[in-house]
């Protein structure tokens, strides 16, 4: 959000749609002034020389109420006493809490294609600007009183209401500030920006628990545990549920669990590992910062290899075009996506990103769900892009190959798309793409790069086993089989087991492989020479693909992974 709002400007008066007169007796019958204040406002008038209605402001002495009115009377904007039990709850689904608290501003209503909002300061142009292009709805002001909209906003996001400020007790994280964070977002921001402050201060873990009727958050550096702030006990399942969100969990567990999450801001990305016990008090929390973590995924990290990374930076330099990224399931793409999506984009780029559940929450990108392109946007790519305007577009998975189409008339109009795919390779992508029905030349000089990555399972260092025996190349050789016979030659191979370390798995995590498929002046003039399509194909894996082999050898000769589990690169 902008934090800088466009100066109002002070030369022109209000041009009033009704009679300062008849203002001043509506203000009388209301209370929000008295006969003595009129009679005070009188004299000022006549003793600064300005009209009765301009003494009224520069007293100062105005009820909040009658200053929201007063402003909207000068701007031609519809002023309104809203009963806030009107307002559907289902309104809270198109501002954020953040910023509906943050700027003040209630959504009351939807009429067709115009969304309603209630504000006590109409001139947040650019917070305005931003509501519209994440709904897609033309915006419409009313101005309200300040306390209505309080009121609005606590029927609209009743999660957690905020305490008394005698029930905050105050820590590292002094009670003024804790209840800051909590009026600007609630439970979630509450716990999000704890865990920011408390990384920025050294702190190693946070623990939410219950003690007695409160529930406390502590931080724990060099073995010393000290008290962030604690609320009474009512607030645990918030503060709980808000970690939980943080994490992309649909609740709180019912049992122990355990899983990573990230958090990403203006400092860069943080990542935590989050662990929740049930005890004899119930359920509490334990948060550890992982400093060793590589949280801000890079393209080498993700298990691209040297020569792929290379030239995948070098086309996403260009910051234009269509990448497809092409996974047989849904693990790992996003994690992909969005390291390719730091390679491309300058910072403060307006960046909206498309996805299935939110894996991290980041306030650089606009996210939205997929359920959003279809309820906002009627599920067409180019209403979302008239609408947000976007400098690029990441698309975690694309149901529809027809889809492709329209996101290419996208990139033809300046905005680089990222856009995910399902496929057992890259064979897989590029028949998809010669049976679309556009212009061949049209498509093959919008598409930069076709990436097919595959997660692997890493096999469990203390209980692997060697395999006494050569495995058969027949089941894998295929076109590529001098190069696995090589490498059948020279390596031993590994089989999982499992033990304690494991859970009996045998496996202790993934890694991505991955084939790369540029589309360098080769590709596309083979992809236009009008041969059959397996013949293309053929062609274009054997002379133009960048290759899983270096990682698949590397990862073999260390007994990282089972022979079966890489035969799909060599088919």
């Amino acid at each position: 959000m902008p934090g800088r709002v466009p100066e109002r400007s002070a030369q022109r008066r209000p041009e009033l749609g009704v009679s300062q007169t008849e203002i001043l007796e509506m203000f009388l019958k209301l209370g929000y002034l008295s006969p003595e204040s009129l009679k005070h406002l009188k004299m000022a008038g006549e003793r600064r020389g300005v009209p009765l209605l301009e003494a009224t402001l520069l007293e100062g002495i105005l009820h909040p109420d009658a200053r929201s009115f007063l402003l909207a009377e000068s701007l031609g904007l519809a002023f309104e006493d809203i009963d806030p039990a009107a307002v559907p709850l289902a309104m809270s689904e198109f501002v954020p809490e953040s910023t509906a608290r943050e700027y003040r501003i209630a959504p009351l209503s939807r009429e067709e294609d115009r969304l309603t909002l209630a504000v006590a300061d109409p001139f947040l142009h650019p917070v305005f600007s931003v509501i519209g292009q994440g709904t897609g709805l033309s915006i419409r002001l009313v101005v309200c009183p300040p306390r209505t909209i309080n009121r609005i906003l606590d029927r609209l996001y009743p999660n957690l209401q905020a305490p008394a400020s005698e029930e905050l007790e105050g820590g590292l994280v002094d009670r003024g500030q804790a209840a800051e964070w909590l009026a600007r977002g609630r439970a979630r921001t509450l716990v999000e920006k704890t865990l920011s402050f408390a990384v920025g201060g050294g702190i190693s873990s946070v623990r939410i628990f219950p003690a007695g009727n409160r529930v406390r958050v502590s931080g724990r550096a060099e073995g010393e545990n000290a008290l962030l702030f604690s609320m009474p006990i009512r607030y645990r399942g918030a503060l709980l549920g808000g970690l939980a969100e943080l994490a992309a969990l649909p609740g709180i567990p019912a049992e122990g669990s355990e899983s990573t999450f990230q958090l990403e801001g203006s400092d860069g990305v943080l990542s935590f590992q989050l662990l929740f016990l049930h005890g004899l008090s119930g359920p509490e929390a334990i948060v550890r910062h992982l400093p060793e973590f590589r949280p801000a995924a890079t393209l080498d990290s993700v298990g691209l290899a040297p020569e792929q990374v290379e030239i995948t930076c070098r086309l996403l330099g260009k910051k234009d075009g269509l990448y497809l990224l092409s996974t047989p399931g849904p693990e790992g793409a996003a994690t992909t996506m969005f390291a390719m999506l730091r390679e491309m984009v300058r910072p403060g780029a307006r960046v909206v990103t498309v996805e299935e559940r939110f894996r991290f929450r980041t306030e650089r990108y606009i996210q939205l769900e997929r359920r959003d392109l279809e309820t906002r946007y009627g599920g067409r790519w180019a209403q979302l892009a008239g609408a947000v305007e976007p400098d690029a577009l990441m698309v975690e998975f694309l149901r529809d190959s027809s889809d492709l189409i329209e996101l290419v008339h996208l990139v033809r109009e300046g905005v680089p798309v990222l856009c995910g795919v399902r496929g057992s390779g890259v064979g897989d992508v590029v028949r998809t793409l010669l049976s679309l029905p556009v212009d061949p030349f049209l498509l093959f000089r919008t598409v930069r790069l076709i990436l097919h990555q595959r997660l692997v399972d890493l096999l469990c260092t203390e209980c692997r086993r060697t395999v006494p025996a050569k495995p058969s190349l027949l089941p894998g050789g295929g076109k590529r089989g001098e190069m696995l016979e090589e490498i059948i030659r020279k390596t031993s191979f590994y089989m999982p087991a499992g033990c304690d370390r494991c859970d009996g798995k045998g496996y202790s995590g993934k890694i991505a492989l991955a084939e790369a498929l540029p589309f360098s002046h080769g590709v596309q003039s083979l992809l236009l020479a009008g041969l059959p399509v397996e013949r293309t194909v053929e062609q274009l894996t054997e002379e133009h693909l960048y290759p899983a082999f270096q990682s698949v050898r590397e990862l073999l000769g260390r007994g990282m992974v089972a022979y079966d589990d890489i035969l799909p690169f060599f088919r």
